[in-house]
């Protein structure tokens, strides 16, 4: 009693040490703990994608500590943690979005494990342990951010020449939905591919996106611009997304020095610069300006714009050309 002073009364000594030192009635370990909290988010209908993220962070995080309890996790092993992990390089600390990335990842899981549930047996743990983690500014992160990967007019250009000359033309169609209407190739285009004569119409010069095509699961409408719908109106035999469609695309983008993105990238940069106007490349690439404006955009002026959007295909010569 005395040692407690007159700061804290006891019945606030006695709920901070039952938080902080209690072990749960039901303890698990993480690494089975894990695979149950993937399963329900799974039911919940979370995206392959992100699952598979969730899972990679967890399974670092429980080989790093040898398969701990979840209760047993402190603000110390998931600093430590973070610390460690490295750039693609394996010797360089990894960037500020990586570490941020991870927390949330963590902080979802252990946020999780801390809520009731009888099925599950929850609560797993009392306390939140990544809420005593730093975690970085979006100006910080911001600091550490790439440039923006678009390519050059005149690098569009001989992709497409390429293109038209490598296979018959196989990944041509794909490719001009990409550049040419931001269409991320590999989520929402094959899902577009096996309904393109319900959503892409080129007499009303519209491209449906519904939420069950889009990433974000929400609708939009794209429009098609006057040389896109060259490229639609040469290719019509030639499906979305050919046989071997995966191997075919890795290909090309090892060939020819494309990033992930470089495609959506460039659309929504040539679209703002052509028609000055983010609120209208946001609503057709299905994103907030904000994130356009943090992630997506590199400045062109207007002739760059107008050059962009004048690609079209020389089908005599197997060439692309500016209209």
């Amino acid at each position: 009693m005395r040692q407690r002073g007159n700061t804290y009364s006891l019945k606030q000594a006695v709920t901070f040490f039952l938080e902080n030192h209690r072990e749960p009635g039901f303890t698990i370990k993480m690494g089975e703990a894990y695979k149950i909290y993937l399963e329900e988010r799974a039911s919940e209908g979370v995206r392959a994608r992100t699952l598979i993220q969730s899972k990679s962070v967890l399974k670092q995080f429980v080989e790093a500590h040898e398969d701990p309890y979840v209760h047993q996790a402190t603000s110390q092993t998931l600093q430590s943690f973070l610390k460690g992990l490295r750039a693609k390089d394996g010797i360089s600390p990894a960037k500020r979005k990586t570490w941020n990335n991870y927390r949330n990842e963590l902080n979802h899981f252990f946020s999780w494990s801390g809520k009731q549930d009888l099925r599950t047996k929850r609560p797993w743990t009392f306390v939140n342990p990544v809420e005593g983690v730093h975690v970085f500014t979006a100006k910080q992160v911001a600091e550490q951010r790439p440039e923006v990967a678009t390519t050059s007019v005149v690098d569009v250009e001989k992709i497409f020449s390429v293109l038209m000359r490598w296979r018959g033309g196989v990944l041509v169609k794909c490719f001009a939905l990409a550049y040419f209407a931001g269409i991320r190739p590999d989520g929402e285009m094959k899902r577009l591919s096996p309904r393109e004569k319900e959503l892409i119409n080129l007499a009303t010069g519209m491209i449906k996106i519904p939420a069950n095509v889009s990433k974000t699961k929400e609708a939009r409408l794209v429009s098609i611009t006057e040389n896109l719908s060259e490229w639609l109106k040469a290719y019509p035999d030639i499906p979305i997304i050919p046989k071997n469609f995966d191997r075919l695309m890795k290909q090309a983008r090892k060939h020819f020095g494309l990033s992930h993105d470089e495609t959506r990238h460039s659309f929504i940069s040539y679209h703002v610069a052509l028609n000055r106007s983010v609120g209208d490349a946001a609503l057709q690439a299905g994103n907030s300006e904000t994130i356009v404006k943090k992630h997506y955009l590199n400045l062109y002026p207007v002739e760059g714009g107008h050059k962009f959007f004048e690609i079209i295909p020389d089908l005599k010569h197997r060439r692309a050309v500016s209209s």
